[in-house]
């Protein structure tokens, strides 16, 4: 078994070695290549009937981004917008038209047909007001946790239907400047929701707005090349059991694709996985529950890989489990440098639980919180956010599983730089430990009992799905 000592580096090394296999987007090579690394790990670490169960997903392989101002040999750098469509090999160029933040007013302003639409594109907000006003318990014994907005919320465009009406209009193609980012740079891997899209598209880092926004007000043209491929693969979510004496399982989850060769982005989560499975498949005593670990495909196609575990086991597996742990993103906070990048503050970002309200779970992560020194943390409703909690093990809570996820939105995220010292490596055993001490308490509280204050059932229909997950208009 892991020595305590040990573990901290052990779960760095295993982050390590996932970022060292590269851009992880769903369907790729690369990620395809971090799906046997976990099986690998599954059978070193002894746990039984691994297997890899099928998840079809879009491969959108990005090849080459580029914007030109035409008649110039001056390059504006640009990122292709996940899930658009691609240009051929000699690009789009057309004239160019502001239509602002993307307003019905703004729209109806302009005359869009055959031209490239320049918008600036708006964050949502992240509002620990909302957070405090939806908690079940909060453990911030410092009070370092602002009442107030945190920071953007840079994975929600609220204006993102300015895309579809710009193709709507008649535009050939669309430029989204990245008004409200933090940082600069346009590589930006949001939306992804999975859903192709018809329309051509780049993001624009801020630091190039004001420049290209006076170009696009005088109409100038502009040469716009996104090529790449799409194709269907078979992904799969990654199965594996730690064996316990009854029929009864509960269910760890945490997705392994990311935007980027993305350390937090959940390199940092199926750390506290494996390691969760190492330490069960090596317990001297049995659990009475099996535990299911679920290596979930495509959070980057729309959450996918859990939606489709979710559909097929309704009716076998979930019928006999109690309960599911998702657990997602154990990051350093950051904040703008002032010079276009980031700086770390020393503080973990703020964390959320997502539970049901029940007393059994609530009283004993609250305690384990503040065992396990994890403060800046707000275990809050699941529903506070829309019909299901923005986390990748949002179709356990929906299909009336008793669950939690822990997860943060630390601002990098959906960017490159979700490197390895974002990840809060103090805060990983902790983490580990809080899930252990939770699944050998609950594992002998009868499955009635963890029910209570559960919202949904598995014979409910699925819910609609989320604003940033919505399906393109028909």
């Amino acid at each position: 078994m892991l020595k305590e000592k040990q573990m901290p580096e052990t779960m760095m090394n295993w982050i390590r070695e996932i970022v060292s296999l590269g851009i992880r987007r769903p369907g790729s090579p690369e990620d395809l290549a971090t799906e046997q690394y976990l099986a690998d790990k599954f059978q070193e670490f002894g746990l039984s009937d691994i297997r890899f169960e099928p998840v079809e997903v879009n491969h959108w392989d990005l090849d080459e981004s580029q914007l030109l101002l035409t008649g110039t040999d001056q390059q504006v750098p640009c990122f292709s917008v996940p899930y658009t469509a691609w240009t051929s090999g000699k690009g789009i160029e057309a004239a160019s038209a502001f239509i602002g933040n993307g307003s019905a007013e703004e729209i109806d302003a302009v005359d869009l047909a055959g031209k490239v639409a320049v918008m600036n594109l708006r964050f949502g907000d992240l509002s620990a007001s909302a957070l405090f006003e939806g908690s079940h318990f909060i453990n911030d014994p410092e009070q370092t946790i602002p009442d107030g907005s945190l920071h953007c919320a840079n994975w929600l465009i609220g204006n993102f239907p300015a895309y579809y009406e710009a193709q709507k209009r008649g535009a050939v193609g669309l430029i989204g400047i990245l008004a409200d980012s933090p940082v600069d740079g346009s590589e930006h891997y949001v939306p992804y929701d999975g859903h192709l899209k018809k329309l051509p598209a780049v993001w624009v880092g801020r630091e190039s707005g004001a420049e290209l926004v006076e170009h696009a007000k005088r109409g100038d043209c502009l040469t716009l090349k996104s090529t790449g491929t799409t194709t269907q693969v078979e992904s799969h979510n990654v199965v594996a059991t730690v064996q316990g004496t009854g029929e009864e399982s509960i269910i760890l989850t945490c997705h392994h694709d990311a935007p980027f060769a993305s350390a937090v982005e959940d390199a940092s989560g199926l750390s506290v996985i494996l390691s969760l499975a190492q330490y069960f498949s090596q317990r001297t005593e049995k659990l009475e529950r099996n535990l299911v670990f679920v290596a979930s495909s495509g959070h980057f196609h729309g959450g996918i890989g859990n939606r489709v575990f979710v559909e097929k086991h309704r009716n076998g597996l979930l019928r006999n489990t109690v309960a599911a742990i998702g657990i997602e993103h154990i990051g350093e906070e950051a904040e703008p440098d002032g010079q276009g990048g980031y700086r770390l503050t020393g503080l973990p970002e703020v964390r959320v639980l997502f539970m049901d309200n029940n007393p059994e779970m609530v009283s004993i992560l609250k305690q384990g919180t503040q065992n396990q020194q994890l403060d800046r943390l707000m275990a809050v409703d699941p529903y506070l956010f829309g019909p299901e909690p923005p986390c990748d093990s949002a179709p356990f809570f929906t299909a009336g599983i008793p669950s939690v996820c822990h997860i943060s939105g630390p601002l990098y995220l959906f960017d490159p730089q979700d490197t390895i010292d974002k990840v809060r490596a103090i805060d990983l055993p902790r983490v580990q430990g809080l899930f252990r001490d939770l699944i050998e308490k609950i594992d002998t509280i009868p499955a009635e009992k963890l029910r209570v204050g559960v919202k949904h059932s598995l014979d409910d229909e699925p819910p609609p799905l989320p604003a940033w997950f919505q399906l393109p208009p028909q």
